[in-house]
Parts: C-alpha cells; structure tokens; sequence
C-alpha cells in the first residue's frame, strides 16, 4: 500500500487529504489550526488522517504541504534584526519606496513599515552604473566598518543591496565576503531578486531575510515531527508560483511561500475548470479567515511577477491571486457612520465564531449563515461540533441586528450580501478591470464558506454557471497533490534594444541554469517542460508586461513575433498599441516543470436516499423557504437537484438557490446554472 497526503493550513482548520494510489480511494479530514504554532495542527491531522485509514507512516510516498507562516511573520511584525548595507546615498531606500501612496488622496496615510530601522542601515562607497560599469570603486575599508558596527548591534543578518548589482554583482559580493569574515550571515539581492528597480530589489530581499528564520524553524520542526511517525517522502513545500519545492529550498527562497497555501487552490481550480470543460474560471477559495480569487484564461492560470503583503511589493513569479478578507470567521462590525461591514479582521480558529461556543464574542459570516438556516447544526463538521444556536442569536441580536434596527434574520442577510459585495468587487478586479467579460468564465468556488456565497456572487457579476468540485472544502489540500514541480529563473536583459543573437545567448544560459537546478532537486531534465518569457517595455514606459517567447531557434522571425505579442498583449491591457514605438526588453525569464503523476481517484455515490428531508432557509427577497436538504455524498453522476436547495458533505455546504438547478457531472462536481 502506497499513498499521498496534502496538507493544508488555513488560519482557521488545517485541511488533509489523503489518496490511495493502489485503490484509488480519497480519504479527506479538517482539524483545527493550531496558531500561534501552526506545525501542532499539521501534524495532528496527519495522525488523524493515518488513523482513519489504518494506514502506517511508512506507506506514505509523497508529502505537500502549503502554508502561510511566512506570510503572518510579516503581517504580525514578527520581524528579526536585520541590518542593510547600500551605496552612499541610498540609506533611506526603505522609507522613500516607490512613491506610491497606499491612499492617494489621504494626507494622513500610513506608511508602510521599513523593516530595517534607521540606525541598522549603512551605507558603503562604490558604485556601478547602469550599463554594468564600475564608476567608483568599492570602499572596503569602509565595509569592514560596517561589518564591525553591524557585529556590535548584534543583528540576525544583513541585507545587501546596491544599485545596478542585478547587471554586475561584483560590489555585492565582495560586502559578503567581508560581513562573511566578521561572522555575519547575508543575503544578496542579486541572488535573491536580480531584477531591475532597486527599491523592489531591496524590499524582496529584506522580506525574504525577515522570515527565513521563522519558516525554517517551522519547517524543522515539521521534518522532525514526519521522522518520528516514519514517514520517509520527504516534505514538498508549495509555492507562490503554483508548483512544489524542498523545505530546503523553500527557506532559502522564504518569500515564494507567502501565497503558498492560495497557490495551492489555484492549481486545484484550474484541474476542476478543465475537467468540466471550461476554459476559462474564476476561482474563489473561500476559507475561514480570508477568500483568494484566481483566473483561468484558456486553460491557463494566470500569473504575475509582482505582488503584495501588508501594503510591501513582492517581486517573484507567482499565480495572480487576490486576497480579501472575506471569509467565513470574518467578524461583522458596525463603522462609525453607522454602517455594516464584515472583515477584514477574524475570529480565525481560536476562539473562533461565536457558535463554535469556544468563547468567541464577535459575530461572523459562519454565525450569519447558520441563522439564516443554510447552515446545519447538527451536520458540522461530520458532527464533531455542536454548534450553539441560541447564543449566537443572542449575540447576533445584540451587536448587529438592534443597532441596524433590523430582524436578525435580515441583518444575518445583510452580513452575507455584504460579504458578497467584497467578493464580486475582487472577481471584478481579475477580470473587467484587465478586459475581460466575466460571462464567459465560470466560478469554481471552495474552501469551507465559498459554496455558501458563490450562487449569489455570480449572480451579481453575471456569470452563469457555478463549479463546486467535490470535497470543496479541502480542495486546496488536494491541489497540493496535483502540483507540479516548478522552478523559474529570471536574468537582468543588459541591451536597450533586442537583438536576436544576444537574446538567443542569453536565454541559452538561462535555460542552462534552469536544468542544472531541475537536476539538483533529483529530476531527470529530460522530464522538464521548459517556458520561456520576456518581460518588455516601449521605450520611456516605467513598467513592464510579461509576453512568452516561442519554442526553437531565436532568430530574426522570433524577435519578431515576441514583439507582436507585446504589441497585442498592451492591447489587451490597456486598450491600445504603440507599433511605431522601439520596444525594449529589461528580464528574460524561463521556468521548468517537471509534471506530477494524475490523481484519478474512483468515484463512487454513498449507499442511501441522498434527500434528508427539509427545513426553512432564508433566501433574498422571499425570506424563508421550504427547503430540501440532500447528503451531497450520496448523489449519483446526473443527477439533478432542483432549488431551492442545500447540500451538505464534510467540511462545505452548498446552496441552490430557488429557480435555480443543480447537476451533478461524470467527474464529481456539481454545476448550478443561474
């Protein structure tokens, strides 16, 4: 017997899923996060998972695991001291940024954190320009001041950042060696981040040195915890790009693992699309403490270079992922003027919603949901929690439905609309505002609440058809088992204009260092699937847009063509195209993906009458409604479920909405057409 497990963790329940590769069979469980020491919950749902099935450790071949312990390191400021090293003038890179307002309009607006504080950033002589040339040499003597003064201020490590060191790392390295003689760890952003910009260099390095430690002490004590219950796979780590790497890798690259949970869902999103034929999906993974919105366009997830956390830039490949807070813990409040909000701050898993009766006081969307009967007491979490009704009445009433001056009800009502609104206004971002007609995709919606809320968001954004997968609620955990093997490369592109042959030598290198990496994670590059990109400007433009570079030989007809798809590709974005503009080329880029074996699992209806009988939901402008409730589990592929309707499984509920129906498909899931 052999088997793969994926794992994971929520802010709210870590998710499990474990696939018998000999049976086919899927086996799935949820237990409770465990914050503030997350590797706790992982590995007591990896005992509960093994102990369900009466399976010995041994037997587990593969082990993936998406997490966000990077991520919370940085939004809780649990930051170490980090010292910065940079070129005469250029101590404040920190505190200037890029000059982007997080508020335009607020003369009041709060900056986002530095990181480093003042007095542990120094600043060295010695400069090269942006050709790549050195223009004043490095003051060494100066370094090893700045090494000595560092030693003394007892900093964890330091971040090296200089301008131009993405074209020519010679001064970098050099300030390495140096802090290396006096004992002090660093990080190069010409290794971590050689890429244009020197403030997104700067900050991408800082960041990814202010949460190694903490990801690699949560990682060790994730192998350690493994060992002891025999497993011998070792730990894949999933990462913002959407593909798995080693613990090893994923501590020296920290910052790839801020979306790596979200990256997760993705992935899994993009198998659910494409086997019910849909090419282009939204997903929306609606969990405990936040929902993450991905896009599907023509079978291909979306990605970007650039993202954001706690109002810092990000700059790593990664899966285009928006992130609300929006999920079922967050916490219903009224403003100041008066008004409904929900989020974004949670309830998370401890203590939790209210009618977890684990001491939580705050009301949330999971509370509002049960009130309005979609939600069933009785049937939580395969009934291992008793939820309590009447106290998260009593609350309900108290903090949201009298200050409103509503039923509770219709404040209940008015929590999940809200929610709604949060949820459209971020599927509006992925794809009206970058030209797409969001009737043309479907939404795949999972995680615990997102089948709740998805009919109803739809609905508001004019798409027409809705996928819940099954086992919605740990999709992301199973996402973690069809992920390939991904790792990208990127290289600075010197030249101001393209060049055919340059392009050709440079991409050749590129690619070079891609396999040797393919080769050190164990893979045969034989098995690679190799992609690679340009990232190109019209000359005078201050940022870039990513457009592929075809398979073959880089010759005169393939500059060509790489140029039209930027011309077409600016199009798309904004709505017009400059040909007559020179366009440069600023990043090559290539990645590797080693595919991971399918996960056809056997799909089966439980035994007995799916329809458990009925009870009252209330519904949007007809208040409360008859209606059936069906074990979701016990359905067969073509049946159809008419609304108004709510379906129920472990770990997810799902609505049909009145007038409204219900099918379920040959792969397992269940389409409601609106």
């Amino acid at each position: 017997m052999s088997v793969r497990l994926g794992v994971d963790t929520g802010g709210t329940f870590t998710d499990v899923v474990l696939y018998d590769t000999d049976t086919g069979a899927v086996t799935i469980t949820k237990t409770p996060s465990t914050p503030p020491e997350f590797d706790r919950g992982v590995l007591t749902g990896i005992d509960k998972i093994l102990d369900r099935t009466e399976t010995e450790g041994g037997a587990v071949e593969f082990l993936s695991h998406g997490t966000t312990v990077g991520t919370n390191a940085v939004l809780e400021g649990e930051i170490p001291d980090i010292g910065l090293v940079t070129n005469e003038g250029l101590r404040d890179v920190l505190e200037i940024g890029d000059q982007t307002r997080p508020e335009l309009y607020n003369l009041q607006t709060e900056k986002p954190p530095a990181l480093v504080p003042r007095y542990l950033r120094r600043e060295v002589p010695g400069r090269i320009d942006s050709s790549g040339e050195v223009v004043d040499s490095l003051d060494e003597e100066r370094a090893r001041e700045v090494a000595a003064d560092l030693s003394d201020e007892g900093v964890e490590s330091v971040v090296v950042s200089m301008l131009f060191s993405y074209l020519d790392g010679e001064h970098e390295e050099r300030v390495g060696d140096i802090l290396a003689e006096a004992g002090l760890d660093y990080a190069l952003s010409s290794a971590v981040h050689p890429e244009i910009r020197e403030y997104d260099r700067t900050i991408t390095t800082v960041l990814n040195e202010a949460i190694k430690t903490t990801v690699e002490e949560y990682f060790s004590k994730l192998d350690e915890g493994i060992a002891e219950r025999d497993i011998d796979a070792p730990l894949n780590v999933m990462h913002s790009g959407g593909g798995v790497f080693s613990t090893e890798q994923a501590t020296e690259n920290a910052i790839r693992t801020v979306l790596s949970g979200p990256a997760a869902g993705a992935v899994a999103a993009r198998e659910v699309g494409a086997d019910e034929g849909f090419e282009n999906a939204v997903g929306m993974d609606m969990g405990g403490t936040s929902a993450d919105v991905s896009i599907v366009r023509d079978g291909e997830l979306v990605r970007s270079t650039e993202g954001e956390i706690d109002d810092l830039p990000v700059k790593t490949p990664m899966i285009d992922v928006n992130t609300v807070g929006a999920g079922g813990g967050s916490i219903a409040w009224i403003d100041e003027g008066g008004g409904l909000r929900v989020g974004p701050r949670s309830a998370g898993a401890d203590p939790g919603p209210v009618c977890y009766d684990r001491g939580g006081t705050d009301p949330t969307l999971t509370d509002a949901n049960l009130l309005l009967g979609r939600i069933n007491p009785d049937y939580f979490l395969d009934g291992e929690m008793d939820l309590a009704v009447e106290r998260t009445r009593d609350r309900f009433a108290e903090a949201v439905a009298e200050p409103l001056d509503l039923s509770v009800e219709e404040a209940a009502l008015s929590v999940a609309e809200v929610a709604n609104a949060s949820l459209a206004r971020e599927i509006r971002r992925v794809t009206v505002e970058r030209g797409n007609d969001p009737g043309e995709f479907a939404l795949v919606a999972f995680g615990g609440a997102g089948p709740l809320q998805a009919p109803r968001v739809a609905r508001e954004m004019d798409m027409n058809s809705v996928v819940v997968p099954r086992n919605p609620g740990v999709l992301s955990a199973r996402g973690l088992l069809v992920a390939d093997v991904r790792i990208d490369e990127a290289q600075a592109y010197a030249r101001e204009a393209p060049d055919a042959d340059v392009l050709a030598d440079h991409l050749a290198d590129l690619e070079a260092a891609l396999l040797e990496r393919v080769r050190g994670q164990g893979h045969d590059a034989d098995d690679a699937d190799v992609e690679r990109a340009v990232d190109a400007r019209y000359a005078g433009q201050s940022y870039e847009l990513t457009v592929a570079v075809p398979d073959g030989e880089i010759d005169a007809s393939a500059l060509e063509s790489i140029v039209e798809s930027f011309h077409e590709t600016h199009a798309s974005r904004y709505g017009h195209a400059m040909r007559d503009e020179p366009v440069e080329f600023v990043t090559l880029r290539a990645n590797a993906t080693v595919p991971t074996p399918d996960l056809r699992d056997e799909i089966a209806a439980d035994e007995g009458d799916a329809h458990r009988g009925d009870r009252e939901v209330y519904f949007p402008d007809a208040g409360y409604v008859e209606t059936d409730i069906y074990d979701r589990t016990a359905l067969s592929t073509g049946d159809v479920v008419e609304g108004p309707a709510v379906l129920e499984e472990s770990g997810s509920t799902a609505v049909v909405p009145p007038e409204t129906r219900a099918t379920v498909t040959e792969a397992g899931s269940l389409i409601v057409e609106l």
